[in-house]
């Protein structure tokens, strides 16, 4: 069965705010900081998994440097607040990722050339979910 796939049906909501102005090629990433398990084998071959209470993750937006969301995700950060992201994807696999608790973790960097440059930043998650 033949499937489409339209970026446009996926947005990003920071503190209420959809992101705009993203770089060309994989601009949203989405991973867990730890594993969910970490299997334990013993002398006898028994294996044993250790559940991880790490809930945290990271969302890494590339953006074009000259995205209108930049001056708002550098304020964010400015300000030290912790804020509610999503990310939802309304194309045919719905699927929606995010959580209440979010900070940017540093200042993005900053480059000039002759092309529109990439700028990425990253989020850190306290209580990544997926729905």
């Amino acid at each position: 069965m033949v499937q489409t796939y339209d970026f446009k049906k996926v947005s990003v909501i920071a503190d209420g705010v959809f992101i705009t102005g993203y770089h060309d090629g994989s601009v949203i990433k989405v991973e867990k900081n730890e594993d969910d398990v970490t299997p334990h084998v013993g002398a006898d071959g028994k294996v044993t998994y250790a559940e991880s209470a790490d809930q945290t993750g990271t969302i890494t937006l590339t953006l074009k440097q000259t995205s209108a969301s930049l001056p708002f995700l550098r304020q964010l950060r400015k300000s030290k607040k912790i804020f509610p992201i999503q990310i939802v994807d309304n194309n045919t696999n719905a699927y929606r990722v995010g959580g209440s608790e979010a900070r940017i973790l540093k200042m993005p960097d900053r480059e000039w050339g002759n092309e529109v440059q990439p700028v990425e930043v990253k989020i850190h998650v306290s209580d990544l979910t997926e729905a």
